[in-house]
């Protein structure tokens, strides 16, 4: 049985004039620390996952009987039909597939409701709303003509809008971000792998994954984890996958592969 435990606090939600929200309950039931990742799976028939649900920080380290509230903000993409979407979530470990959680999946329908109906016409005949229409254009010549003002002198031509740039708290290029797996490492890497950065570099994770009375003394990692090696002299332990990204981020592949 998995030590990961996931409750919504609705499982119905109708779409309105702006976002819907919903909290998601995370349980690490384990008695070690654990990277949990809450997963939004999009309807089958929808949009893609990000167009739906936007989550604020989906990889965090959870402690062990401890349980952390995420916040899930759902946004029915522009032009989605009316009808019942469903919206999957599945907290998982971060070192392993979500598809081994899937049995633990917990699901919120998404209500859109039709649009309303246009308003019927009055009785007035046709012509009367030409008349009018009529009427308008020609008002609006007049005084046009009489209000217009007079001639101005010719003004420069503005300046071409600045584009976006690497700003000094981000030297990274969108959608990038500094790594930060110590002060003042600004390889840049996804928002996820920053995030995973962070989370390794936890203390209390690190504790259980450090044997001191292996051969390199207080820094050899337990069976199953590496050193980092992001930088000279990183002995932070993380799975082996990790320490093949920061390679190829530090070759400049911001994505972790080559």
């Amino acid at each position: 049985m998995s030590a990961i435990t996931l409750a919504l606090t609705s499982t119905t939600l109708t779409a309105g004039s702006g976002p819907l929200t919903v909290t998601a309950a995370v349980t690490n039931s384990a008695t070690v620390p654990a990277r949990i990742v809450l997963g939004a799976f999009a309807p089958a028939s929808g949009p893609d996952a990000k167009a739906w649900a936007q989550i604020a920080e989906p990889l965090r380290v959870i402690a062990p009987g401890t349980t952390e509230q995420y916040t899930v903000t759902l946004t029915p993409p522009p032009g989605t039909a009316a009808g019942q979407y469903t919206v999957r979530f599945i907290a998982y470990d971060a070192d392993r597939p979500p598809e081994e959680y899937s049995d633990q999946a917990q699901h919120l329908e998404v209500v859109v409701p039709a649009a309303p109906a246009a308003a019927a016409p009055s009785g007035l005949p046709w012509w009367v709303w030409v008349a009018a229409a009529a009427l308008v254009v020609v008002v609006g010549v007049v005084a046009w003509f009489l209000l217009r003002p007079g001639p101005t002198p010719a003004e420069p031509s503005p300046s071409p809008t600045p584009t976006a740039s690497p700003t000094p708290t981000n030297p990274c290029p969108a959608p990038y971000v500094p790594r930060l797996a110590r002060p003042g490492d600004n390889t840049c890497v996804t928002v996820l792998s920053a995030a995973e950065a962070k989370a390794d570099n936890d203390p209390g994770l690190q504790k259980a994954r450090k044997d001191p009375t292996g051969p390199y003394g207080p820094e050899t990692c337990v069976q199953g984890y590496v050193w980092r090696e992001a930088f000279d002299g990183d002995t932070t332990c993380v799975p082996g996958s990790t320490r093949t990204r920061s390679y190829w981020e530090n070759q400049g592949h911001p994505e972790g592969t080559p």
